[in-house]
């Protein structure tokens, strides 16, 4: 009885495809999709104008704050994230549970509640659910769906445990 052998360089490409689109997929893709929808909603990344029009839609009032933001993306999972807000810009962004507890956080988690609402809210987004109570100053939770009928474009932040510091 013969056994069929399949030449080495498919056996590697088979193996080694599906590898590399699983890895390129969880790397920077969606930090770069979250920088590019942040620079599309400011009109740039460098611009100097500081006299920007008000948002058209509703923000978070608070300027100093701290919160729990859990990101849900195709993207790496740091778990709870520690945001620090002070003068409405984020000082400080830590994980706070899972094998990253006491670590950085990363980039892309690296958002006020502010920021989360321009990316709901920038041009060219297919759909944005959220998820914002009656009476409260903040939201619950954003869905953003960056590209209709796109694949892994999808991002929810899930805002929890607001804690408004308060004005000296």
């Amino acid at each position: 009885m013969s056994t069929m052998r399949l030449p080495t360089a498919a056996v590697t490409a088979a193996l080694t495809v599906p590898l590399l689109l699983v890895a390129s997929a969880c790397t920077t893709e969606s930090e770069r999709a979250a920088d590019r929808t942040r620079a599309e909603a400011t009109g740039s990344a460098t611009a100097t104008d500081s006299t920007s029009p008000a948002p058209t839609y509703p923000t978070f009032a608070a300027q100093d704050y701290s919160y729990h933001l859990e990101v849900l993306c195709f993207c790496p999972q740091p778990g709870t994230v520690e945001v620090v807000v002070q003068d409405g810009e984020v000082a400080e962004a830590t994980v706070v549970d899972g094998p990253q507890a006491g670590t950085g956080a990363p980039e892309f988690t690296e958002l006020t509640i502010n920021d989360i609402l321009e990316q709901a809210h920038a041009p060219g987004i297919a759909k944005t659910k959220i998820d914002w109570p009656e009476g409260q100053a903040h939201p619950d939770s954003v869905m953003i769906d960056r590209i209709a009928q796109g694949v892994d474009d999808e991002v929810t932040y899930t805002i929890k445990d607001v804690q408004v510091t308060p004005e000296s």
